[in-house]
């Protein structure tokens, strides 16, 4: 529930999301770039992550959090010294924006697995994603190691995988 959550309301409203499908050697790069668990900020095309909508989320979530935690130690907080105060707010802002980068990341991995899986569909049909995602980027890899581009890229892989069963 949770997932189906994320995938069909989150990304959604944090990512700018392209309008045509991933080509094959962009799906070839950021998969392998996922398995080999590489920052994936910027390497799919056309996914861009709305900033001001990240905040705006991460601070309804954070303050979800805070401002009932500050109603039932009110009391005590009240009480402390104006230092200490100071001191708990930069804290707490020093709490947040970690929270943020924290956040930005993993929303960025889910997008990336989200876009892949979903450009996998077309380019790869008859293989699933789950099963076949770590063989095809060592498949890339080798690939790329003996310079093979373009369309001998896709022919390559494919080879690869039908010897490969």
């Amino acid at each position: 529930m949770f997932e189906k959550l994320v995938d069909e309301k989150l990304l959604p409203f944090l990512f700018t999301q392209p309008r045509h499908p991933m080509r094959f050697n962009e799906l070839m790069k950021a998969n392998k770039l996922l398995v080999d668990n590489m920052p994936l900020e910027g390497q799919i095309p056309g996914v861009k992550l709305r900033l001001f909508r990240a905040y705006l989320f991460m601070f309804f979530v954070f303050n979800a959090v805070l401002i009932p935690l500050a109603m039932i130690f009110h009391k005590i907080l009240a009480k402390i010294d104006c230092h200490v105060a100071i001191v708990l707010a930069v804290f707490f802002t020093l709490f947040f924006f970690g929270v943020l980068s924290i956040f930005k990341q993993w929303a960025t991995e889910k997008m990336a697995e989200k876009m892949i899986k979903e450009a996998w569909k077309i380019h790869f049909p008859y293989y699933d994603y789950e099963n076949y995602h770590t063989k095809v980027a060592k498949f890339y890899d080798d690939a790329v190691e003996r310079n093979v581009t373009g369309a001998n890229l896709e022919m390559y892989i494919m080879n690869a995988l039908s010897l490969e069963q």
